[in-house]
Formats: C-alpha cells, structure tokens, sequence
C-alpha cells in the first residue's frame, strides 16, 4: 500500500510538473519572439522629452505590437552625444534621439529649419518639418543609413546671460556663448563673439565656472538642466535666434528584423505623430518656463527691440543663401522647399 501511494504520488508530481511544462511554452515562445531594441540614453532620463515624449512612445510600441517589439534605455550612455547618430548605424544602439547640430557639417540640409525668426510654434514647425523631410530631404538619401522615425524642431532659442541681458549685438562683442549649432558658432564668430562647443550635459559646468559668459538656448532647457540659477539676464528672440534640428532613428538591421505589419504598426504611431509630439513638449514647456523666467528676473527677462532683431537679421542675412547653395547641389529645388515649409507652417498654425 505504501509504495502503491508513493508510486501514485511520484506520477501525479511527474504530470503536474509535465503540464506545467506546457503551460510555459506560449510564454516562452513569446519571449524568444520578442525584439528588444536598446535606446541610447544621453540624456537625463528624468527631463520631460524623455518621461513624458520618448518613454511614453516606448511604451505605444510594445502595445501596438502585442509586446512583440519592446525598447529599453541604457543605463548609462552607449556612445556621447557626437555619436549618437554613427552608433545607431554600427548596431552600438538600436534607437537614438538627437539634435543634428552636433555633428557640424555632416547635416548641413537641417541647417534650413534652424535659421532664425521661423519658430514661433515648435509643435506646429515640426509637422511641417516631417513634410518636408518626406518631400525634399528624404528623396536626397539623407539618413538612408538609418530608419527615420521622426524629424522635430526644438524651441526657439533666446540669449541667456550670467549677468545682465544684452540689448545689442555691440553687447555680445568679446563675450563667450556656448553655441548649438553650426550655424549659430560661425555667425556669432563673425559678430566678435567668441563661440564655446559643448553639448548641453556640459553646460551647467560651464555656467558655474564661468567657462561663458552666456548661452544661446530655449527658456525650457535652461530650466530642464537646472542651470537657472546661473543665469540672471534672458533677451528673447521672437521666433528664436536659432532652433535644433532633431531626429528620431533605428538601426536598419533591427528594422528588418519586425514584422511588416508591426514596421506598420510602428510608424503609424511615429512620422508626423511623434514629430508634433516631440515639438509640442518643446513648445509647452517652453511657455511654462518664461513665465517662471519672468517672475525671477523680472525687468532683467527682455525682449530683443526692433533694433536689435535688425542687428540679428543682418548678422544671418547670407546664411539662407549659403544654405540654398547646398541645397541646390544636393539636387534639391531651395526655392520650392524653402516655400514649402513656410506654407506648411502657415497652413497648420492655422
């Protein structure tokens, strides 16, 4: 009798452990087919493009795909800011968000977008700018490396100071900025403003040894990196003295590895979508921390005079010419994309 229960008792184990076996291979198989794409994750995870742009996308991702794509952010950064976009294209990272303007010269299409005065609405600017990636910029093989996700402005730049805000270009004279972008360094070099390289994880360092005396960046960042209380002088530049040409972009090799109705699934929910999205934080954030900016500096928060957007637009009046220039020997017709991003932003601001 005993060894009759015991036998029983060792059968009944075996076949529970069997079916349990088998209950688990569905879930098995699902993870075996789930596609997890690893994100370079240079900047801070806590800043709101990431918590409340990127990550929430990550997640519309997974869902749209039945969990069968998933991303996941780096622990720590898996290649610096300059590059962010070639470690995409060697397979060191399967998803990147990143500005252009940091790596001079090798976008110098973008530089178009990032031309002062033409970003009132960073939400609105960067639909326009996905439509004009699709129509003029994409056709030239710019980024056919990678696969394109999402092109977004950032918001327009002001003039951010340690002391008192300038008034004038005679102002910035013998001043070191920090600059983002190409196209802002050599213009402000021209000016007699000495121009400081430096992404703007460096930033705060900068400020608070008074490597600058200043910085050319949106009211947001300033806020978003917690540099605030190194800065005491703002001049606001209507439209921005500039804006940062952003991307969105996945290995193609990781690509090629999704379903075609789950690439589908993916950029249903990214293009034009995630491009507004990604401007749009730019934008509200950029509201919320002018107003913050206004209350701290009071008299000290300006904004540039008529003068002085004369002395700016003057100061950049041959960059859009040098830009139609590359455009054209990139095959591209600069008048026509030049038009038609400023009727896609007049027809969608609308």
């Amino acid at each position: 009798m005993t060894t009759r229960r015991a036998t029983r008792r060792s059968f009944l184990k075996t076949g529970l452990l069997g079916l349990s076996a088998t209950l688990a291979l569905p879930s098995l198989a699902r993870a075996a087919d789930t596609l997890v794409l690893n994100y370079n994750q240079w900047f801070p995870s806590g800043h709101w493009s990431q918590a409340d742009g990127l990550y929430k996308w990550f997640e519309k991702i997974s869902e749209v795909t039945d969990g069968r794509v998933t991303l996941q952010a780096s622990a720590k950064p898996l290649a610096p800011p300059n590059r962010n976009y070639q470690a995409v294209v060697d397979g060191v990272a399967d998803i990147a968000w990143g500005p252009h303007g940091y790596t001079p010269g090798v976008f110098p299409l973008t530089e178009m977008v990032e031309l002062p005065f033409i970003t009132h609405d960073a939400g609105v600017s960067s639909r326009a700018y996905w439509r004009l990636w699709k129509e003029y910029f994409e056709p030239t093989g710019m980024q056919a490396d990678v696969v394109t996700l999402a092109m977004h402005v950032t918001a327009g730049g002001n003039i951010s100071m340690r002391k008192a805000p300038v008034t004038s270009m005679a102002g910035l004279r013998g001043k070191k900025l920090r600059v983002p972008t190409p196209v802002v360094g050599r213009v402000l070099q021209e000016q007699g403003v000495v121009p400081v390289s430096g992404s703007l994880t460096e930033l705060r360092e900068m400020l608070s040894r008074g490597i600058v005396d200043g910085t050319v960046i949106s009211d947001e960042l300033v806020t978003g990196f917690k540099v605030d209380e190194d800065i005491h002088g703002v001049t606001q530049v209507p439209g921005g003295i500039f804006s940062n040409s952003a991307f969105v972009i996945m290995n193609k090799g990781k690509w090629d590895r999704i379903a075609p109705e789950d690439q589908a699934a993916i950029m249903a929910i990214s293009g034009e979508g995630l491009s507004e999205t990604m401007g749009g934080l730019w934008q509200s954030n950029d509201l919320a921390a002018r107003e913050s900016f206004k209350a701290r500096l009071g008299e000290n928060y300006t904004v540039a005079d008529e003068a002085f957007m004369g002395e700016i637009e003057t100061a950049f009046s041959g960059e859009l010419d040098k830009w139609k220039a590359a455009a054209t020997e990139a095959g591209i017709d600069a008048e026509g994309a030049v038009g038609f991003y400023n009727a896609q932003i007049a027809e969608l601001g609308q």
